[in-house]
């Protein structure tokens, strides 16, 4: 089952859900598109003429993508908006929008908000436009992430899978092996506050529970299931509490250090040898070459530390392209959609210029996601996160209030590491208030 757990049966019975009710047409044939990408039969024509078509989207570059397109397609113009990255002001704007009936014809949506655009029937269904012969394009758990059932409601474009950045120069002064299991971790993680009090294996971010959802998720997590018609959720399952008490064993001992990622005073600890490793996503690269500049030759990327013998990976971010239920042209949004993450100078312009990994095969084949990288020493960073992707999990399902349980996460992450209760009990308060939230909106939920 996709990631979106028949969340078409569980639009309310209230009779809130919007429904979809959109004819079946064929797609356009994708002009100047490459060995990459497959053709769709051609899609009706407009009397309009030129189709125009709206695109909101935080990509960096995408411009170029876009102008690809359009000098192409002459018959089909697409205009970008760029909107602020993954933001929930963003979702709620286009939440907004599509209350109001006025929806771009396209936008970036993340993985996690997926189900909660498809619980108000927000997206279209792309499988009626031939989105399903794309799926062999994509690493598998990717399109498991878009599709339920013979349901495809949304085109994936990037992925996170994650890797170790580890200071390979401060690894050495300490006198450390890089870390193959999270029990190794922990040992290195002492090993290094016992030669200098003021160095940290790593930061733990309060306020970033999209992060340890993806340590979860490496643990074997399965926060949200489905039980017939319902929805099961345990996010305090076995796999989750392992990861708590792991880093709750490193607060208590002042092996890592509290504080925010993204932040001005985390750069700095990236910078001057404070904090030695980032547990992060291939995306991390480029954050860390940016804001920690100086540093440039003493990075390098390991394998994920597993718990076991198995390898095993997370995801932490990337996002989809999905078509709103509001446009007027499905067909043609829909040709957009496949085309720009299965055409090569498109995937290869959002490698350069957007930083993105692809969710492209084809695509992480091209050269500039499989080179090596002087920031890193020269090393081909790239081919950790191939193998790491192939290794994600494919089991982890998202829920359909994830900006909620984020928050509420966040919230409780907070109260723990300023002395109120555990990462564990941060993790059982939000499984109730997840439960809680989701009976509020009409979810037929067991247990909890």
């Amino acid at each position: 089952m996709g990631l979106q757990g028949s969340i078409s049966r569980f639009f309310k019975k209230s009779g809130k859900g919007i429904a979809l009710g959109l004819s079946v047409a064929t797609l356009a044939a994708a002009c100047g598109s490459t060995a990459s990408s497959t053709s769709s039969t051609s899609a009706p024509a407009t009397t309009a003429g030129v189709v125009h078509l709206t695109f909101w989207s935080w990509v960096p570059g995408l411009q170029t993508s876009v102008n690809l397109w359009n000098s192409s397609h002459p018959n089909i113009q697409v205009k970008l908006d760029e909107v602020t990255s993954g933001a929930a002001g963003t979702y709620a704007k286009m939440f907004s929008a599509l209350q109001a009936g006025n929806a771009p014809d396209l936008g970036q949506v993340e993985y996690p908000v997926i189900p909660n655009f498809e619980h108000v029937g927000g997206l279209v269904n792309l499988a009626q436009y031939g989105a399903n012969s794309y799926k062999s394009q994509f690493v598998p758990w990717t399109w498991n992430q878009v599709s339920q059932g013979g349901g495809v409601y949304a085109i994936p474009q990037d992925t996170g899978p994650m890797g170790l950045f580890y200071r390979a120069d401060l690894f050495t002064k300490y006198g450390l092996t890089v870390p193959t299991t999270w029990a190794e971790y922990l040992a290195d993680a002492q090993k290094i506050h016992q030669q200098n009090p003021n160095a940290y294996i790593a930061a733990f971010p309060a306020s970033d529970s999209a992060w340890f959802s993806a340590l979860a998720w490496q643990a074997g997590a399965k926060w949200f299931g489905t039980q017939g018609n319902s929805w099961v959720v345990n996010l305090a399952d076995p796999a989750t509490q392992q990861v708590a008490n792991l880093w709750q064993t490193m607060i208590s001992q002042g092996l890592v250090k509290v504080e925010p990622d993204f932040s001005t005073g985390w750069y700095k600890d990236l910078s001057d040898g404070t904090i030695l490793t980032w547990p992060t996503a291939v995306w991390g690269e480029n954050t860390i070459a940016t804001n920690a500049a100086t540093t440039s030759g003493d990075w390098r990327v390991a394998p994920m530390p597993n718990w076991g013998s198995t390898t095993v990976d997370g995801n932490w971010g990337g996002s989809t392209t999905a078509v709103f239920k509001d446009t007027k042209y499905p067909a043609q949004a829909a040709q957009f959609a496949e085309w720009l993450n299965t055409n090569t100078a498109s995937i290869n312009n959002m490698i350069q210029t957007g930083g993105l990994y692809p969710a492209s095969l084809a695509g992480q084949q091209l050269p500039a996601a499989n080179s090596p990288v002087a920031f890193y020493g020269g090393q081909n960073i790239w081919q950790v996160f191939a193998q790491g992707s192939k290794a994600v999990n494919t089991s982890f399902l998202w829920g359909p209030v994830m900006s909620t349980t984020f928050t509420q996460l966040n919230d409780a992450f907070a109260k723990a590491t300023t002395g109120s209760g555990t990462l564990t009990d941060a993790i059982n308060t939000t499984q109730s208030s997840t439960v809680s939230a989701m009976k509020q909106q009409g979810f037929s939920v067991v247990g909890g």
